[in-house]
């Protein structure tokens, strides 16, 4: 999981993620998962499949999926 310092903005935290999937993807990464984290300032990705829209124009072979943190109760 990335984190980001709070003090970064939101734009920076999405590019820096998104090229840290193309260097997933450029070692032979198989997949690469976004996770869904609104409430943490370290890691502000409110929108997981916004994220995967972005990601598919860099990658041709892998996978994407969105992830959510599971609560006591699931």
């Amino acid at each position: 999981m990335p984190t980001h310092p709070p003090e970064k903005s939101l734009y920076d935290t999405t590019e820096w993620d998104l090229e840290m999937i193309q260097y997933a993807y450029e070692l032979g990464y198989g997949e690469a998962w976004i996770w869904e984290h609104f409430t943490s300032p370290w890691e502000p990705i409110p929108a997981p499949d916004l994220m995967i829209a972005q990601a598919l124009k860099a990658t041709k072979q892998l996978k994407l999926a969105p992830g959510a943190p599971q609560t006591k109760d699931s």
